[in-house]
């Protein structure tokens, strides 16, 4: 049964003889109500109070398991992100070894090609210098014959010349 500060303050007692002071019963029965509505009071704001403050709970946990799951959400995003990351790092690397290997192997062509035109120039060269050394060879020889003929021509002249003051027979004389 619940008591409430009317019950208190209404509550008649019997009379009896000699019995209690009804006055002073009044006055305590007051005074017991007086109290009794201040924790009744109190209690009913207590329990607005909690009621409150289970609602502020209820809400930060709402708010905690929420953060919870962004906190959740956003460490697998990163983990995917970095995932990703890693397997784009990885394709960027092979394409760049690829194309690094591609370069070198062209540049090897190209080497060899290089190598292979100073082979024909340096033969064409070695062909070239042959042909001149050959071609002045020749002229050199050409000039020596010429210089013979013109020794052997100037023999021949020479002794082809009378000698001073003799007249060759078939002169007149």
């Amino acid at each position: 049964m619940k008591i409430t500060p009317i019950d208190i303050s209404g509550h008649r007692f019997a009379r009896r003889m000699r019995g209690y002071d009804p006055e002073e019963v009044r006055s305590f029965l007051n005074l017991v109500s007086g109290e009794f509505e201040k924790l009744v009071i109190e209690t009913h704001a207590q329990k607005e109070e909690l009621a409150q403050i289970r609602a502020s709970i209820a809400d930060y946990k709402e708010r905690e398991r929420i953060l919870k799951e962004t906190l959740l959400t956003a460490q697998k995003l990163a983990e995917d992100i970095k995932d990703e990351a890693r397997k784009e790092a990885r394709l960027i690397l092979k394409e760049a070894e690829m194309k690094g290997t591609q370069l070198i192997d062209q540049a090897a062509r190209k080497v060899t090609e290089l190598e292979a035109v100073i082979q024909t120039l340096r033969t064409e060269r070695d062909a070239f210098g042959l042909r001149v050394r050959s071609a002045v060879e020749q002229h050199l020889r050409i000039l020596e014959m010429h210089r013979q003929e013109e020794e052997v021509e100037d023999r021949l002249r020479f002794m082809k010349k009378p000698a001073s003051g003799k007249p060759q027979s078939g002169e007149n004389g």
